[in-house]
C-alpha cells in the first residue's frame, strides 16, 4: 500500500480536479493505497513523512512555495510534476517577460480590485515563475493544461504496480487526422479570423497551430474540434526548445508570408506554456 500526496502550489487546483476525473480508476487507486495529503479529498494540516508518490501541480513564484516543494521532495520517494505549470512554468511563466518588481508594481498600483499602491508583504515573491524542477529533482512529468485523465491513470497505475510509466515520443501532429499537402497559405492568422477547412492541416492553412512542436499522446482533441493546438503538453522529447522547434516547423510558411513575422508579437504563442524553461528565458536571465 503506497502513501500518496496530491497538492497544488500557487493556489492551483485544476490539475487536481482533473485527477478526480479518474472516476472508477481513482476509486480503485485510493482503495488499494493510502492518500495521506490531498486538500481536495481529505483534511490534512501538515505534510507527513514517508510519502511514496507525490503529485504536485502549480509552479513556484514565492519563497513559501519553494519551501513547500523542498519539504515534499525530502519526504517523498517519487515526485511527479502534474500539469504544465509544475512541469514547464505554464501560462504564469509568461510573466517572466517582465521584471518581477515592475510586474508587482503594475498589478497593485493600477488594477481595479487592489489596494492601489500597497504591495503585499506577507509572502516574499521570487523574481520569476519557475517549474518545480528548478528547485528539486522531478522523477516523472504528466504534461497538459489540464493533463489527460488517461495519462494520470497510466502513470499512477504503472508506478504503483512497480513498473516504469511509458514515455511518449510522438508529436500532436501524429495524432491529428487532418490532411497535410505541403502547401501553405500566405497569411498567418488566428482561428477566429476565418473559417478553416475542416479536413486540412490548420498550420498549412495559415493558422498558428503548435502541433509540430508539442508532445503527442493526447489524441489531438483541439485540432480535431476545429481549434489550434496551443502547446500545453510542452516540447517533444527530441527537441530542446518548443518555440524554436515551432519556428523551424514553420519554415515553409514563414518564407511565403506577405507580412514580416515578428517573434516578439508571437512570443506568447510560441511559449504559451514553456517560456519559463525556454532557451530565450535562460538567455534573458543571464543578462
Amino acid at each position: 500500500m503506497a502513501r500518496i500526496l496530491l497538492i497544488g502550489l500557487a493556489g492551483d487546483s485544476g490539475c487536481q480536479v482533473a485527477s478526480l476525473g479518474l472516476h472508477e480508476a481513482l476509486v480503485e487507486i485510493l482503495a488499494a493505497n493510502e492518500p495521506v495529503y490531498a486538500p481536495t479529498l481529505i483534511d490534512a494540516k501538515e505534510i507527513p513523512a514517508d510519502i511514496d508518490v507525490a503529485l504536485v501541480e502549480g509552479g513556484i513564484r514565492n519563497t513559501h512555495e519553494e519551501e513547500v516543494i523542498k519539504e515534499i521532495r525530502e519526504k517523498s520517494k517519487v515526485v511527479i510534476a502534474l500539469g504544465a505549470c509544475a512541469a514547464f512554468g505554464g501560462i504564469p511563466g509568461l510573466a517572466n517577460l517582465r521584471d518581477g518588481g515592475q510586474l508587482m508594481e503594475l498589478i497593485y498600483s493600477n488594477h481595479r480590485g487592489t489596494d492601489r499602491g500597497t504591495i503585499p508583504t506577507h509572502l516574499e515573491s521570487l523574481p520569476e515563475q519557475h517549474p518545480i524542477k528548478h528547485f528539486v529533482k522531478v522523477d516523472y512529468t504528466i504534461p497538459g493544461c489540464p493533463p489527460e485523465v488517461t495519462d494520470i491513470a497510466g502513470t499512477l497505475t504503472s508506478l504503483l504496480g512497480g513498473k516504469e510509466p511509458p514515455v511518449n515520443m510522438t508529436q500532436v501532429c501524429d495524432d491529428c487526422p487532418r490532411k497535410r499537402l505541403g502547401e501553405y497559405d500566405v497569411n498567418l492568422k488566428r482561428i477566429h479570423e476565418d473559417i478553416p477547412d475542416p479536413d486540412r492541416c490548420l498550420l498549412e492553412q495559415g493558422y498558428f497551430c503548435m502541433g509540430p512542436a508539442t508532445m503527442g499522446g493526447c489524441g489531438a482533441p483541439c485540432p480535431q474540434s476545429g481549434n489550434t493546438c496551443e502547446g500545453c503538453r510542452g516540447k517533444c522529447l527530441e527537441v530542446d526548445d518548443q518555440g524554436l522547434a515551432m519556428i523551424d516547423a514553420m519554415t515553409g510558411l514563414l518564407t511565403q508570408l506577405r507580412e514580416g513575422f515578428d517573434p516578439n508579437t508571437y512570443s506568447g504563442m510560441l511559449y504559451r506554456f514553456t517560456y519559463a524553461e525556454s532557451m530565450i528565458s535562460e538567455l534573458a536571465r543571464r543578462k
